[in-house]
């Protein structure tokens, strides 16, 4: 083990750093002021930013007798677990708050709309999709928040490189090094540029190998379904329920790796050594700008890519119209024709076409379960009063019947597992040169995420039905 210098694999949680890694391939994520060609203020600031590091900095020895503990063995793996833990249970417990907040705010703009603004096709997109669909993502955002906030100051103390080597001598077990785990790592903010992250790998065959392990990783994007579902039906145990779901899909990332390797990669590995950094005090206010770019990247995301799919899926579900001079109760809607083709498939997991049409909407961006879910899931008009309006998509969904804890456990299961979004596939496709990974990235996912969806809600038929 050696202590070297500003000598660190770049992590950068961001999981919109897409962009940045495909303009300067290879150089990782630049910090605001940072970026090439920014000759007023970049390399002053990147060099005042690395003198502040500097100072921060532990001396050589603190740093060998914090690793004596956080490298080793077994004190090192039990500290990363507790460390993820304490990260989950703040993120559930400070996020509520800010989260309530924003439901309410949804609550009052669902009722000045129902009482200001004439009823018809524009109000019922405003209060149904804008509101109940896009609100339902957004309602989410502090979670999100809380979440970069701690990761980022793990980067800013080198813990990240730390968490690489406790998990080498276990990435060995399954035919890969240390170095892949900062990919890995990197999937949890989300896992297109974890995938690219991958370059830095040497071997063709360890990269390809730790790019289908990438999509097991829970992303960020995929944490509102589980906020929901968690939050509804183990409202005791949410943090738990996160916690395993996280776990799991790691879990079940190495045994598919163990499984990938003796089909295509059967043969040794090379050792590999990781330098460490020395520890450094975190900077609160680094990380608090790291938070504000995530957060602004996620409003707008969801107010382009979000919102057009909403007005898509609301579209769908709103048309074609019942006849005002004779109404038919039981008008099928376009995305209720498409459900019902989905459906079959998807039943043995105890979902409904509602559910099924929200996992394939999934399949573009993980944000748009909720969003889908937000939509065709609505408030019943009778069980609307004047005082409020159920804007809150887990109040709404509590009022459905067809939920249950197993098929919950079940959903959220599925929606860990099976491809995370397109972008991931033709990232796949882009640094491997060839269809041949993406194709088998895609087809094992959703067969994995079948597979364990459906032993979920059977197990969860006999436990909690």
């Amino acid at each position: 083990m050696s202590h070297e210098k500003n000598k660190k694999p770049q992590v950068v949680f961001d999981h919109f750093a897409y962009k940045s890694e495909k303009e300067n391939p290879g150089k990782g994520h630049h910090r605001r002021g940072e970026h090439k060609g920014d000759h007023k203020g970049g390399h002053k600031g990147h060099h005042h930013h690395n003198k502040l590091k500097d100072l921060r900095e532990y001396s050589q020895e603190q740093t060998s007798r914090l690793d004596s503990y956080l490298t080793h063995p077994v004190w090192g793996l039990l500290a990363f677990i507790l460390i993820i833990w304490l990260i989950f249970f703040f993120t559930f417990r400070l996020g509520a708050y800010p989260q309530a907040g924003i439901e309410h705010l949804m609550n009052l703009g669902a009722m000045f709309i129902r009482d200001n603004m004439t009823q018809g096709w524009f109000a019922d997109f405003l209060s149904q999709g804008v509101i109940m669909g896009v609100g339902s993502v957004l309602a989410f955002l502090p979670n999100i928040l809380i979440l970069f906030f701690f990761l980022s100051l793990l980067q800013e103390t080198e813990y990240i490189s730390r968490a690489a080597t406790i998990m080498d001598r276990y990435m060995h077990r399954i035919g890969l090094h240390g170095s892949s785990f900062i990919p890995l790592l990197m999937g949890f903010g989300c896992n297109v540029p974890a995938i690219m992250a991958t370059r830095t790998i040497k071997r063709k065959s360890d990269r390809i190998l730790t790019m289908l392990m990438i999509p097991y990783i829970p992303c960020s994007a995929r944490i509102p379904t589980f906020l929901l579902f968690s939050g509804i039906f183990f409202p005791d145990n949410q943090v738990l329920a996160l916690s395993l779901l996280y776990f799991g899909g790691i879990l079940v990332g190495i045994g598919m790796a163990i499984l990938f390797r003796k089909i295509f990669f059967n043969f040794g590995i090379k050792d590999f050594s990781i330098p460490l950094p020395r520890y450094r005090r975190p900077s609160f206010v680094y990380s608090v700008e790291n938070m504000w770019d995530a957060a602004w990247q996620y409003v707008k995301k969801i107010g382009t890519v979000v919102l057009l799919a909403v007005i898509i899926v609301w579209a769908l579900d709103y048309f074609p119209l019942k006849d005002k001079a004779n109404p038919d109760a039981g008008r099928v809607s376009y995305l209720e024709h498409f459900g019902r083709v989905v459906e079959p498939a998807l039943k043995p997991l105890g979902f409904d076409w509602k559910m099924s049409v929200s996992l394939v909407t999934g399949i573009t961006a993980k944000e748009f379960i909720i969003s889908t879910l937000g939509v065709v899931y609505q408030a019943e008009e009778d069980s609307v009063s004047d005082e409020q309006i159920n804007t809150s998509l887990m109040a709404r969904i509590k009022e459905e019947k067809v939920f249950n804890k197993a098929n919950a456990l079940s959903f959220m299961i599925f929606a860990l597992l099976y491809m995370p979004c397109v972008a991931t596939a033709f990232t796949i496709k882009k640094e491997t040169g060839t269809w041949k990974w993406a194709l088998i990235s895609i087809f094992s996912t959703i067969a994995v995420a079948w597979i364990a969806g459906f032993f979920a809600y059977r197990i969860g038929l006999l436990v909690f039905v």
